[in-house]
């Protein structure tokens, strides 16, 4: 996990910025102070304290809120918890936003809850996430594109979330970053559009089947006209601002950041002959320990990876292999069925939490046992878990 960083804007955060209602900076409210107070605190030499929790809710009750340096209103206890900021990469028709969509709901229903794990979300995202699981998951209609954004050097609002361990455990702030394919090819466009990738410490880069020449039977109206190529070049640029974000050259080796790229709508995959289905299913976190989930997601990566590159994929599946950092390979279905005149005859998703999983792995937030058993006898993992 990198440093805490304004959801919105991403700027470095050490401590906020408390405001009113017009906007003006302006002091905490703090307890009242006794006679013995006032007199002795003119004589100190000490910074003053941090506000306190309980600080924070007098401030609250007053319509005092905390913000970040630019005036971005920062959710309760923000900077209390270290932040996870996951990007979602992928070209136009991914369905990034519909895969998002679904993960969030599967979280909220208690996906993690067998790893002793809550989940809680924003108040303005929970309105935003709101208007898009009803229109997916209640009406079962296709969420649209994505919007570009107009003005450079900005970001996507995210949604943000807080992992909770049950019974008093830690927390962490999980944000996500959705942004619109059109903006995520080109690396001038990456770097003006896609800040969140200058903080993200987790990607999820989604790719449809029907790219792959082999595959191009199951794309969807129009998918195949977007080409190979276009997909290569986006990882290509990918890793190139990744690095350059953090002043490393273009072959160097990132540490900090990890990848899991989702094979998306691989439901349209088990009609075709050699594709592994087996690669295809849900966790099951009650019966199964973790570390014999992440063995198995170790195989049935390397089993796609072969499958992608019969498929026509090499090109692509080198750079992904050779420039993304500690990537793996999932293949999900968000919906569980195609969709047919702008609707979904059903939503049952398939292999949504995996990724997820291995990335909350990678940042230390759920013991990698099995994930990376070259790496298990070299110390300590960096970071903690529930």
């Amino acid at each position: 996990m990198r440093r805490r960083v304004c959801p919105r804007c991403l700027e470095p955060l050490t401590a906020p910025v408390w405001r009113d209602v017009t906007g003006a900076p302006a002091r905490p409210p703090v307890e009242r102070r006794g006679r013995w107070q006032r007199l002795v605190d003119p004589l100190r030499t000490d910074p003053p304290p941090a506000p306190s929790a309980r600080d924070a809710a007098g401030a609250a009750a007053a319509s005092v809120v905390p913000t970040c340096p630019r005036g971005h209103r920062l959710p309760p206890e923000y900077l209390e918890r270290p932040t996870l900021v996951v990007g979602l990469v992928g070209l136009t028709g991914a369905s990034k936003s519909t895969y998002l969509t679904v993960l969030i709901d599967l979280l909220h229903e208690g996906a993690l809850a067998p790893l002793g794990v809550s989940v809680e979300m924003d108040e303005e995202s929970a309105a935003r996430f709101d208007d898009h699981r009803y229109r997916l998951l209640v009406q079962r209609q296709q969420l649209p594109l994505t919007l570009p954004l107009l003005g450079g050097g900005s970001s996507p609002d995210p949604f943000m979330l807080v992992l909770r361990g049950t019974g008093g455990g830690p927390a962490v702030n999980l944000v996500f970053f959705d942004a619109s394919g059109e903006q995520l090819y080109r690396s001038e466009d990456m770097g003006q559009y896609g800040r969140f990738l200058y903080a993200a410490s987790s990607l999820l880069v989604v790719l449809s089947p029907g790219v792959f020449p082999r595959l191009r039977p199951v794309a969807d109206p129009g998918e195949d006209a977007i080409g190979l190529a276009r997909h290569t070049q986006m990882v290509v640029n990918l890793a190139t601002v990744l690095r350059a974000a953090r002043g490393l050259p273009p072959d160097a080796h990132l540490d900090d950041v990890a990848t899991a790229v989702v094979l998306s709508k691989a439901d349209k995959l088990r009609g075709v002959p050699d594709f592994p289905a087996g690669t295809l299913r849900d966790p099951d976190l009650r019966a199964v320990p973790l570390a014999s989930w992440f063995a198995d997601v170790r195989a049935t990566s390397s089993q796609l990876v072969d499958f992608l590159e019969a498929s026509g994929g090499s090109n692509l599946l080198t750079a992904v292999l050779h420039r993304l950092p500690q990537p793996t390979v999932h293949a999900v279905s968000a919906t569980g069925a195609d969709a047919r005149d702008g609707g979904y005859p059903r939503i049952a998703p398939v292999g949504v939490l995996d990724p997820l999983l291995v990335l909350l792995a990678r940042a230390g937030l759920l013991p990698a046992d099995g994930l990376d058993p070259e790496e298990q006898d070299t110390g300590p993992r960096r970071g903690w878990s529930w």
